[in-house]
């Protein structure tokens, strides 16, 4: 195929090696020099930024029964944020030097490959990680929050923290819960009516919600969006439960007649719908993002970043990578 304007002959894509994460175990980080990779037909190569750890990430991070080592160079790294250095046959929506972000894997590297489809232009300079924000939106969504509806979170972390600020304007306001003293007051900030700690909630609250968002990815975070979610209401679960089993109030959830949704998606294409609807919230509201961006490390410093988000000290709400 000939190259076309901006487009980077293959065997000029990369200058040799790379410099990767590789996970070999539980809490066993290491940085490895790995080939360049090279965009295929439909996909493009980018020069990551930024890469988010998420609160999923810890699975590999703690060692979860099931995960296998070594992981892939990069991985789990997957929030990602960079700029497009070449391209792959027959890619002509993007072009070399543009500042992409959405569904990307194996992020925690200098360069990673994603497909085209899967990714969305954001202005240059920006530090949005679109993966997140696509996610958050999917909750909101499929949520059907609608005019008045009072919501619960439950569980306020990043998350959470980018859900509520894209809810409809006309809700009838929200309310948090979380353990963590510092979860609350960025909930309060964010424009809670009220936040919550988990010992402490108000008995007139129980049954009263009639939607919650349990965010946690906990057995306790379930337990209590449960008791929150009104008869008749919906219990939307956001939080990632993929650590092992839960057990879940039965009885509760059929005697109350409730919704219960999985606000997850697996779908590379409702993502990328999901993310070109929040986008175009937040170049319309005053969302704040750079500011839940609180811990920033090197590459080098990766293991330095697991180890944050798995213990979430005072004042941390999202760790990044910057390769």
């Amino acid at each position: 195929m000939a190259n076309g304007p901006g487009r980077t002959p293959p065997q000029m894509q990369g200058s040799d090696h790379v410099r990767a994460l590789r996970l070999r175990g539980p809490r066993a980080a290491t940085i490895v020099d790995v080939p360049d990779p090279l965009a295929g037909a439909g996909e493009v190569l980018v020069r990551i930024r930024s890469c988010g750890v998420c609160g999923s990430d810890l699975n590999a991070w703690r060692g979860v029964a099931g995960i296998q080592y070594p992981l892939a160079p990069g991985a789990p790294g997957h929030e990602t944020l960079g700029d497009v250095v070449a391209l792959g046959p027959d890619v002509n929506t993007l072009r070399v030097g543009q500042t992409v972000t959405g569904l990307m894997w194996n992020g925690l590297a200098e360069l990673g490959v994603a497909r085209a489809e899967d990714l969305v232009t954001v202005r240059d300079g920006t530090s949005l990680l679109g993966e997140p924000l696509a996610c958050a939106m999917n909750v909101v969504r499929r949520s059907g929050v609608g005019a008045h509806d009072r919501v619960a979170v439950v569980g306020f972390g990043y998350l959470a923290a980018l859900v509520v600020q894209l809810l409809p304007t006309d809700v009838g306001g929200w309310i948090a819960l979380s353990r963590r003293e510092d979860s609350r007051s960025l909930a309060l900030r964010l424009g809670a009516d009220a936040a919550y700690d988990l010992s402490s909630v108000p008995a007139k609250l129980w049954d009263s919600v009639g939607v919650v968002v349990e965010a946690g990815g906990v057995q306790q975070t379930l337990d209590f969006a449960t008791w929150l979610t009104a008869y008749g209401g919906r219990l939307v679960i956001a939080g990632y439960h993929a650590d092992g089993q839960r057990t879940v109030n039965m009885q509760s959830w059929n005697w109350k007649g409730i919704d219960v949704i999985n606000a997850h998606e697996r779908q590379p294409a409702t993502y990328v719908r999901a993310l070109h609807e929040a986008l175009a919230l937040v170049a319309t509201r005053r969302i704040e993002l750079d500011s839940l961006h609180t811990h920033t490390w090197s590459l080098e410093q990766a293991a330095e970043a697991f180890r944050f988000a798995d213990e979430r000290p005072p004042g941390f709400v999202k760790g990044i990578v910057r390769p």
